[in-house]
């Protein structure tokens, strides 16, 4: 059923228009750029481009929109650098950080890769048992599949570091496929990055407008 989800995703041309994103100034988010340095991540079939530099560009994009909304926004990483010499330090130094005390949300960027390229578009992945992190990851994808106008998509149980660490609401978003010929080149243009960011931004926001907190 995923798998026909996924293959029925339609190529978008323009993005709907949105309303300017609301103003919210009493939240804290972590927003993490996966991977970094010499852990690329996955890269580009076709390009080869690096899943790290395209995980940064957008968390950057997200971070603008979500201070352009009053947020209070904490990066895991800004540079294309990882934050450790080994993964093992990487991970100890993210992990740190995700656990940030007084955070009410925490979201982490990825492109995703599959052996079928004809899958393609965004998937949102919460910790399999987590309330507020599905929770957090439906606002994200219902938000992402109205701005590129594809078909809606569930959230999807998981088991991931960035997920299971954080002791507030927390997401992993794939943005899209690396493997797929057109979303490969669509990942990497500014203004679909934009796109991207701005809808995880508002997914965000109408998670933690939904907590009335």
């Amino acid at each position: 059923m995923l798998l026909a989800l996924l293959l029925g995703c339609a190529r978008t041309v323009d993005a709907p228009a949105r309303e300017p994103l609301p103003t919210a100034g009493r939240w804290y988010v972590i927003v993490d750029a996966g991977h970094g340095g010499f852990d690329a991540g996955a890269s580009g079939t076709d390009t080869g481009v690096k899943e790290s530099d395209l995980n940064l560009q957008v968390a950057l994009l997200v971070q603008e929109a979500l201070e352009d909304a009053g947020v209070r926004v904490l990066m895991t990483r800004t540079g294309e650098g990882a934050l450790g010499d080994s993964k093992r330090e990487d991970m100890a130094r993210r992990g740190q950080l995700l656990q940030t005390e007084g955070a009410d949300a925490a979201v982490s960027i990825h492109m995703n890769k599959f052996s079928d390229r004809r899958v393609r578009g965004p998937m949102a992945y919460y910790q399999a048992g987590a309330e507020a992190g599905q929770s957090l990851a439906a606002a994200l994808i219902d938000s992402l599949t109205e701005a590129l106008a594809l078909p809606g998509r569930l959230p999807n149980p998981g088991n991931n570091f960035v997920t299971r660490v954080p002791p507030c609401a927390a997401a992993l978003v794939e943005c899209g496929f690396l493997s797929h010929p057109q979303e490969e080149q669509m990942l990497q243009d500014e203004g679909y990055q934009r796109t991207l960011a701005e809808a995880i931004a508002r997914g965000v926001l109408v998670y933690l407008e939904g907590q009335g907190t």
